[in-house]
């Protein structure tokens, strides 16, 4: 197979690459003749098809339809165009590119999804070179007809110079293997399994009980794999770039399989009972049939307490079953959250951008490059280091996360980095080179996230929301109607072990709806017992709410109005500080004493509502009823001392200045804000209201703007997400939220939710 250049006779030939006289396409390039590349079970046949430009970039403006070429964004987060390399003045370079036609033979399970079982499809390869910007075109020309490259030849690979790329572009079914943490992972089994105890549970991880569980992730769809060596003689650079796609449709699916030497299986068991011994050995004889009786009964109160087992007599093969039901269910879980994270960081994810990038050290290049070329990284995932990697998705800093995340983890990189800031962009796809007329889906890159540091919020602590917004499928006319909702919270604090960290911990549980007040005090003294005063600890409170759910609650926001006012004074109450005055050490009391004056607030509108104002009420009404505890309380109160109730309006209610009379309505005017912003856009929802890419005023983006106010404060996030957990129970919004808590004690990980 040989390359032909066709160069018109044009007389900018003697002209450096670097002048500005020359134009971007100087020609064509065409394949001719043909190539067999092996593949697993049969071999691939490529042809030459059409004619495509020779290209010379020379100016940052040059425009590169492959993104290799071009201008490199201001922030690389996965949802612009990143390319390799930049004209500067001193380099150019050429492009011959081609497109070949590729035809299967043989009977292999073929990456290039539209040749299995027969059949051929288009693939476009390019080659491009490196030059400085004083030498001739006509040099540059001479030089590269020469020795024109394929990406298929790992000759032509091995011979890439500093500066130089080989790349292709087809449909492949891009297997990926994926590694996650147990703290990715955990929140969504225990959350799916407290439903089936519909009560709390406990979910008690070692660290040797480890540290990550494997899957794989498959997606098809249109992918760019590109070749380049950054330095001479150095480590090559691969990296899988997403592709406009002349179709629509993409398809991802997700897998795990649980053996018995993973750790997950005893883990879940322990966490049934926490007087269970050796959970690891009742799994191994539970996978290899082999129970004792005693241990077959120990397995059947367990399995009947998840709500597997369902036979009165405990047999051999009843529990058996009940046990292979519940390896079903937790794959299951688990390979819907690895799907789940994998299409929400995909959804972001542009043409043109980087979905990954290995650094592939000289000598292992020839043992990988078939896996590259067939698309199947999962099998180099699991023979190349984690040093390899360069980049995963829209992970900045891989050292920080850790595992191959796909999108499980991206949550916890955000909120650790994003530090008093705000990010919203929307991320648009396209299923046609028509990016005007022609199908697109949009999805929106939002976060928000805080840090602070002090006495009320331990040594460390970061909160941030999320709101979810992204199409499944591709629209001519993308509306509200088409996006797939879901929201996000997290609160995060880190410090030494104590009685008061958990203790806060566990109450900030009971206000996010994640530990039932009623099981607080056990719980407080189980944690503070994990291990001795000072250890390291962290503690995470998540709530999240999926697509069904958050569209149940749209549709009921504002129908209630009396009642969604008393729910945001309750969870008003309920948000404020624990403090040792005996009014504020629990859920309970805060709720009973505190709810009446917010409500008067939220009923008033917070109209005149002054620090004067708030500090007579609060102790009048604590002096009126409060009991004995009351006159200490009011003299509290009264000092607007840290935690107090004027304190709290000054630290998240105040104004700048007297808007309108209402020197500390934030908290009201940010709340009514975002309810109006909800409602407006369940009603642009049912209207079908157009969408636009970038239009501040859409419904959707006003309700990130909406929660952009909010989440710069933690007292409001806290207030917000205890609400939504009083109107989750009031309209029954039911499994489809979830509520967990999760603290790291040293070498030991709880996960608590309940059903």
């Amino acid at each position: 197979m040989s390359w032909s250049i066709h160069i018109p006779a044009v007389n900018t030939l003697k002209l450096a690459l670097g002048n500005a006289a020359h134009e971007q396409a100087l020609g064509h390039a065409e394949l001719n003749g043909n190539k067999a590349i092996p593949i697993q079970g049969g071999e691939v046949s490529l042809t030459g098809a059409f004619k495509v430009p020779v290209e010379l970039f020379n100016d940052r403006n040059d425009k590169d339809a492959y993104g290799i070429i071009g201008v490199p964004p201001k922030e690389l987060d996965g949802s612009s165009v990143e390319p390799l390399f930049s004209p500067d003045g001193a380099a150019c370079w050429l492009k011959y590119a081609a497109e070949l036609s590729a035809e299967a033979n043989g009977q292999g399970d073929f990456p290039f999804v539209e040749l299995s079982g027969g059949g051929s499809l288009q693939v476009k390869v390019a080659d491009y070179r490196h030059h400085a910007a004083t030498q001739t075109l006509e040099a540059a020309l001479g030089s590269d007809v020469k020795s024109l490259r394929l990406p298929f030849v790992l000759g032509d690979v091995q011979a890439l110079q500093p500066g130089d790329a080989l790349s292709f572009q087809t449909c492949v079914a891009l297997k990926a293997g994926v590694k996650v943490s147990w703290s990715a992972i955990s929140t969504s089994l225990v959350g799916a399994l407290a439903k089936r105890l519909a009560g709390q549970l406990v979910f008690e991880l070692k660290a040797e009980a480890g540290a990550s569980i494997g899957g794989t992730v498959s997606l098809q769809d249109e992918f760019r794999i590109v070749f380049s060596r950054p330095k001479d003689g150095g480590a090559f650079r691969v990296s899988v770039r997403k592709a406009t796609s002349d179709g629509a449709a993409v398809h991802v699916s997700a897998g795990v399989s649980l053996g018995h030497s993973s750790p997950l299986l005893a883990s879940i068991l322990s966490a049934v009972d926490s007087k269970v011994q050796d959970a690891l050995k009742l799994v191994e004889g539970l996978e290899q049939g082999s129970l004792q009786p005693a241990l077959l009964q120990v397995a059947a109160a367990l399995l009947k307490q998840l709500g597997f087992l369902k036979s009165v007599e405990p047999t051999v093969a009843a529990v058996t079953a009940a046990y292979e039901e519940l390896k079903d269910f937790v794959e299951s879980v688990v390979s819907g959250a690895l799907k789940a994270g994998f299409e929400y960081e995909y959804a972001r994810s542009t043409e043109d951008a980087t979905l990954l990038e290995l650094e592939v050290p000289v000598g292992e290049l020839a043992g990988a490059h078939g896996a590259f070329v067939s698309g199947d990284l999962a099998s180099i995932q699991r023979r190349v280091n984690d040093t390899w990697l360069r980049r995963y998705f829209h992970m900045k800093s891989v050292e920080s996360q850790r595992v191959w995340g796909l999108g499980l983890g991206w949550r916890d990189l955000n909120f650790a980095s994003q530090e008093d800031r705000r990010k919203l962009k929307a991320v648009v796809q396209h299923a046609s080179r028509d990016h005007r007329q022609g199908p697109r889906r949009y999805a929106f890159l939002g976060a928000r996230s805080y840090t602070s540091s002090g006495v009320l919020y331990g040594k460390t602590s970061r909160w941030g929301l999320d709101f979810s917004a992204q199409m499944p499928r591709f629209s001519l006319t993308p509306s509200a109607d088409e996006f797939e909702y879901s929201f996000f919270a997290q609160s995060h604090v880190e410090d030494g072990l104590s009685k008061e960290l958990i203790q806060r911990a566990v109450d900030a549980a009971t206000v996010w709806g994640a530990v039932r007040p009623e099981d607080a005090p056990a719980l407080v003294d189980r944690l503070f017992r994990a291990a001795p005063a000072g250890t390291k600890t962290a503690t995470r409170l998540d709530l999240r709410v999926d697509n069904p759910s958050f569209r149940r609650l749209l549709a009921k926001l504002g129908s209630e109005p009396a009642f969604e006012r008393n729910a945001f004074a309750r969870a008003l109450a309920r948000a404020l500080p624990r403090a040792s005055q005996p009014v504020r050490t629990s859920l309970q009391r805060r709720e009973e004493l505190y709810t009446p004056l917010w409500d008067a607030y939220l009923k008033d509108g917070a109209k005149d509502w002054t620090l004067d104002r708030a500090r007579a009420s609060v102790a009048w009404h604590l002096k009126t009823q409060a009991g004995a505890d009351g006159f200490v309380a009011s003299h509290w109160e009264q000092t607007g001392g840290t935690g107090t109730f004027s304190d709290v309006l000054v630290q998240s209610s105040r104004y700048g200045g007297d808007i309108g009379g209402q020197p500390y309505g934030k908290v009201y005017v940010f709340w009514r804000d975002l309810l109006d912003k909800l409602i407006t856009l369940n009603k642009a929802i049912h209207s079908e209201a157009v969408i636009a890419e970038n239009d501040a005023t859409s419904a959707v983006q006003q309700v990130f703007t909406a929660l952009d106010d909010l989440a710069c404060d933690d007292f409001r996030v806290t207030a917000f997400v205890a609400w939504m957990d009083q109107l989750a129970i009031r309209w029954k919004l039911g499994s489809g939220i979830q509520r967990l808590l999760q603290v790291r004690v040293g070498e030991q990980e709880f996960v608590i939710s309940h059903g």
